[in-house]
C-alpha cells in the first residue's frame, strides 16, 4: 500500500503495516519520524532552517521539478492503451509493454533507452539490489531502463520505497508541494496541486498488473461538477484518474461519494467521456460506522479481492468522519491487503493551513 498527501500518523502506518514488505522511508522522512517532540507547528520549518537535511531536500525539489516536467509532457499526449489488454498470455512481453507505456521515459524510442547510470553488474550485491528495486531479472533484461531513483533522483536519493509499489515521494512537511513554503508566494499558491506526488507506474506495471485483475478508484469526498470551458484547474481526483490512464491503468470502476447534492445529469455532463462508463455516482454521505452498508470499506470488502488494483482517495474535510475510516484501515489487515494506493488529506495543526482548515485541524 502507498500512502500520500498525509501526515505523521500515516507515515507511521506505512512503516508498521508494511513491515513485512520492507518499506524503506527516505532519509528525510525517517528524520521526521525520529523527531518525537516538535517545538513548532510550522510545516515549512524544515525548508527554512539551515541544515544538511534542508540542502538534501532542496536538491530533491530541483530533481522533482525536472521529473515533473517530463511527466507533464507525457500528460499532454494521448492516453496509453489499457496495459492489461496488451500482455501476452504468458506475460513474455511484459517488459516491452511497461517500457513502451508506463515508464516516465516511455515517449523515448525503446532502442534509445540506455541505463547509463547503472553500476558494475559484476558485483553480486549490486545485482541482488537492482533486481529487488527493479522487480525483474537483470540478466534477462541487461539494458532495462533506470529506476526512478537512478534516472531522476540520483543526487538527493530522497525517495521512499515499497517493493510492491516502487518509489514514492518522501512524506515530509508541509505534506504538500514544497513550493508552498517559498517566502514570496501568495496565499494558496501550491496548496491544491498534487504535482509533487510520485507514482512509480513502471514498477507497478512490472510487479502488480495482470490480465485478469479489476482496477478500482474509490473517491470519498468527490465533487465532479465543473466547467471545462472556464476552469483551468479541474478536480484533482479527475487529474489523478487521467494520470493513471496516461500510464496505461484504466479504471473499470470509479466509486464517487459526495455529500453535497448535485444533479446527476450535471455531473455526467461535466466529466470526461472516459469516466462516464466506470462511474458509480453515490450522492450521499459515507458512514464512518464500521460494517455499515454506507461505509465504503464494507462495499470494498464485499466486492473485491487482494489481486485487484485499488486506489482510494479520502478527502471529506470532516475529521469526525475521516478519522474513523482511516483508523479502520489502520486496524484491518484485510483492508490493507485490498488497498494498493491511499491518498489522504489529514487535517493536522499546521500554521500554513489554518486559513484553509480553521477548526478542522485534528492534531
Amino acid at each position: 500500500m502507498k500512502f500520500s498527501f498525509s501526515a505523521l500518523s500515516v507515515i507511521t502506518l506505512v512503516s508498521t503495516a508494511n513491515a513485512q514488505n520492507t518499506y524503506t522511508p527516505a532519509r528525510a522522512e525517517q528524520h521526521v519520524i525520529d523527531i518525537k517532540n516538535h517545538d513548532s507547528s510550522s510545516g515549512c520549518l524544515i525548508w527554512n532552517e539551515d541544515s544538511p537535511l534542508r540542502n538534501d531536500l532542496e536538491l530533491w525539489k530541483n530533481e522533482l521539478r525536472q521529473y515533473t516536467g517530463v511527466i507533464n509532457k507525457k500528460l499532454q499526449t494521448d492516453f496509453a492503451p489499457d496495459l492489461r489488454r496488451l500482455f501476452n498470455d504468458d506475460y513474455s512481453n511484459r517488459e516491452e509493454v511497461c517500457r513502451a507505456y508506463a515508464d516516465p521515459s516511455a515517449q523515448v524510442p525503446i532502442d534509445n533507452i540506455v541505463a547509463e547510470n547503472m553500476p558494475d553488474l559484476s558485483d553480486p550485491k549490486t545485482v541482488e539490489l537492482k533486481q529487488s528495486l527493479r522487480g525483474r531479472n537483470l540478466e534477462e533484461y541487461p539494458n532495462a531502463p533506470p529506476t526512478l531513483m537512478e534516472e531522476y533522483f540520483n543526487g538527493s536519493q530522497q525517495l521512499s520505497y515499497l517493493p510492491r509499489q516502487g518509489y514514492m515521494e518522501p512524506l515530509v512537511p508541509p505534506l504538500r508541494h514544497p513550493d508552498m513554503c517559498l517566502p514570496d508566494n501568495k496565499l494558496g499558491d501550491y496548496v491544491g496541486t498534487m504535482d509533487y506526488m510520485i507514482e512509480d507506474f513502471g514498477h507497478i506495471c512490472r510487479n502488480v498488473l495482470n490480465r485478469n485483475m479489476r482496477t478500482v478508484f474509490i473517491d470519498m469526498g468527490a465533487c465532479y461538477k465543473f466547467e471545462h470551458s472556464t476552469n483551468n484547474n479541474p478536480v484533482q481526483a479527475i487529474k489523478a484518474i487521467e494520470k493513471y490512464r496516461h500510464n496505461g491503468i484504466h479504471f473499470d470502476h470509479i466509486y464517487a461519494y459526495e455529500v453535497r447534492e448535485l444533479k446527476t445529469e450535471d455531473v455526467y455532463a461535466s466529466i470526461p467521456d472516459h469516466m462516464k462508463g466506470p462511474l458509480h455516482w453515490i450522492n450521499m454521505p459515507v458512514s464512518p460506522e464500521e460494517g455499515h452498508d454506507d461505509n465504503p470499506w464494507t462495499m470494498l470488502k464485499k466486492n473485491f479481492r487482494p489481486d485487484d488494483f485499488i486506489v482510494v482517495k479520502l478527502d471529506i474535510d470532516t475529521p469526525s468522519v475521516e478519522m474513523p475510516l482511516f483508523q479502520q484501515l489502520l486496524a484491518s489487515p484485510e483492508l490493507q491487503e485490498l488497498v494498493d494506493v491511499f491518498y489522504f488529506e489529514h487535517h493536522v495543526e499546521m500554521d500554513e493551513m489554518q486559513t484553509f482548515w480553521g477548526a478542522h485541524g485534528s492534531g
